[in-house]
């Protein structure tokens, strides 16, 4: 196995601190936050969001250098709220948000609403397992065109 490059190392080191930067602060850090916490240049972090937003793992915002989705979490306000460790995120979507649970191993609570009749709706995750529901998720997109606007999506 061929030894990484400095870029594909930083690329992993930017990964690890976006997520933990926003589990921790609940939103996205933005570059200049990234570029001090790691010691690195502005444009070095800039050069690796781009990177791993065309790898599908950051989501930035269209034309800018900020993070809209670290998938499952999202950084601007959507209608699927996670509550778990005494914190909330914003999911992405039904599925991110039972992804975010997941994530971070947690029990969490889901607020969300019917997008048809603006019911509120609420799913419990515990151990792992959603509990107590009777709800359905639909996905008017398949899964495997997600990515073809994943702004809509």
């Amino acid at each position: 196995m061929e030894n990484p490059t400095n870029t594909e190392k930083l690329d992993q080191t930017v990964r690890r601190y976006v997520y933990g930067h926003f589990v921790d602060q609940q939103r996205p850090p933005t570059v200049a936050e990234t570029a001090a916490a790691l010691q690195v240049p502005d444009n070095a972090v800039e050069a690796s969001y781009q990177r791993l937003h065309e790898a599908r793992v950051l989501v930035l915002e269209p034309g800018k250098p900020e993070i809209r989705f670290a998938e499952p979490f999202c950084a601007i306000p959507t209608r699927f709220r996670v509550h778990a460790q005494e914190k909330a995120w914003w999911g992405t979507c039904a599925w991110d948000a039972l992804g975010i649970p997941a994530a971070l191993h947690a029990d969490a609570e889901i607020v969300s609403s019917c997008p048809d009749c603006e019911t509120p709706l609420t799913l419990k995750v515990e151990g792992g397992r959603i509990v107590g529901a009777d709800e359905v998720i639909h996905f008017a997109v398949p899964a495997n065109r997600w990515w073809a606007d994943i702004f809509f999506t």
